[in-house]
């Protein structure tokens, strides 16, 4: 993305895809649980479109943190937030992540609290574990090929104090390798390998830090942060994009 026009594009066409997609609907699944009683997921779900700032100063502020565009979408600095975030009371590392799957195409792993799982929105079955071997297909490289993945966590456990696409992504991959890949059956190495390469979508979202991060995985494996929102007191999320 080399100039505004081409930006521009690039984040109207994703946005287009993204908003109602199977990785959107866990998104609002996410925010519900993350967010109770504030009706999020259906204030958005009634949405034809998401309004959107452009990132500057002031929309930064809007997110919480202090965030700038770089050429592959947005980065986020969070040296404020190094050393002095802990971990919620009841929210317990003890027990490993685990994915389940509120909707067929995409699928949730909550770091911070792995026994809550996020009840698809609307419907009255909760969500599933994902089973074993071949719970994610293997991508034939089609253009419909599609996957997304809405990771709950503390995004300061990323390790670095600037946060870019790059960095966003690898931190990702640990998430869904470490979730995926199990001690003592060589077999998940597989799995975990196939559900990298076919995610197409991954949304990070960091309740205390009421931020929000939405990445794309292009054809050519390359990550562009296009989207991230904050959520205000009164439950609104603020999108921003590049």
């Amino acid at each position: 993305m080399t100039g505004p026009a081409r930006r521009g594009g690039s984040v109207d066409a994703f946005v287009d895809e993204f908003a109602g997609s199977t990785t959107w609907r866990a998104m609002l699944a996410v925010l519900e649980s993350a967010f109770p009683g504030l009706g999020m997921a259906s204030a958005l779900s009634r949405r034809s479109d998401v309004a959107m700032h452009v990132l500057d100063r002031k929309a930064a502020a809007k997110l919480g943190v202090p965030a700038w565009r770089d050429e592959a979408g947005m980065v986020f600095d969070l040296s404020a937030q190094l050393g002095v975030r802990t971990v919620r009371p009841g929210r317990g590392r003890t027990v490993p992540p685990r994915a389940s799957r509120p909707y067929a195409g995409a699928f949730v792993i909550d770091t911070l609290d792995p026994l809550r799982y996020h009840r698809a929105v609307g419907g009255p079955q909760a969500p599933r574990d994902l089973p074993g071997e071949g719970a994610l297909r293997v991508p034939s490289g089609a253009e419909e090929d599609d996957s997304g993945v809405v990771i709950v966590a503390n995004l300061t456990d990323a390790g670095v104090r600037v946060l870019d696409s790059a960095a966003l992504w690898r931190y990702a991959g640990r998430v869904v390798t470490g979730t995926l890949r199990e001690p003592g059956r060589p077999e998940t190495r597989a799995r975990a390998r196939r559900a990298l390469w076919a995610l197409r979508r991954v949304v990070l979202v960091d309740p205390e830090l009421r931020l929000g991060v939405c990445l794309q995985i292009d054809a050519a494996r390359v990550p562009r942060c296009l989207l991230a929102f904050g959520v205000d007191e009164g439950g609104a999320p603020r999108f921003v994009r590049p």
